[in-house]
């Protein structure tokens, strides 16, 4: 156990020290060549007004093939897709072509050398920047906290072998239970288990968590 919870940890301060790194050193001009050539891409595939709960889904109307950086959302379009269904049950009206565009002109994708670019995905710690440009009181909360009513996005790691990765989610804490999308990205839109049971399942591999209004 101790030697997991300093693998998470380790994961946590890369995860940090990168975020630190990418604000110091902005590549806007890369970043907004990227963001518009798959937002061309991305638009005449458009999701919208429907929460994504798959984001490997192959059909036409699918999320798997949208592009995002240099790889597609099948490998690392969780962070979008978050923010994308949290914006939805916000009643914000948002496409989620829009909200790649968006993440990838701030420079939130992560770059680590000899590594695709967008593979890795959105820095967990870039999210609340992001979806306060929209407007939304974006706050840090524990994961405890998240056991409170309200609406979330939860950031964890996969497993401790920290190879296996990260994922995020959209959490919603209401009538005593916690709905999660894009949990399994296998198309249960029905992902449901108590609060008790969502700390208990994310308390070790616990990246960070914002709580949205």
């Amino acid at each position: 156990m101790a030697a997991q919870s300093f693998r998470i940890r380790t994961g946590n301060s890369v995860l940090r020290a990168e975020h630190a790194l990418r604000r110091a050193f902005p590549l806007k001009r890369l970043n907004t060549a990227s963001a518009e050539r798959n937002y061309s891409f991305n638009n005449a595939r458009d999701i919208r007004s429907r929460a994504v709960n798959d984001q490997s889904d192959g059909r036409e109307t699918g999320v798997a093939a949208l592009r995002l950086g240099d790889t597609v959302m099948k490998e690392s379009g969780c962070e979008v897709i978050a923010a994308y269904n949290a914006l939805l049950l916000l009643g914000k009206d948002e496409t989620l072509s829009a909200v790649a565009r968006r993440f990838e002109r701030t420079g939130c994708l992560m770059r680590f050398p000899f590594v695709k670019y967008g593979r890795l995905g959105v820095n967990p710690y870039d999210i609340g920047s992001l979806m306060a440009s929209y407007g939304v009181d974006c706050s840090p909360v524990s994961l405890e906290q998240m056991c409170e009513p309200g609406l979330y996005i939860l950031s964890y790691w996969n497993s401790p072998r920290l190879r296996d990765g990260l994922h995020t989610i959209a959490v919603h804490n209401r009538n005593g239970m916690c709905f999660l999308y894009n949990y399994t990205m296998k198309g249960r839109a029905g992902s449901v288990m108590t609060p008790s049971l969502l700390e208990e399942t994310f308390r070790d591999g616990y990246i960070t968590g914002y709580k949205l209004n």
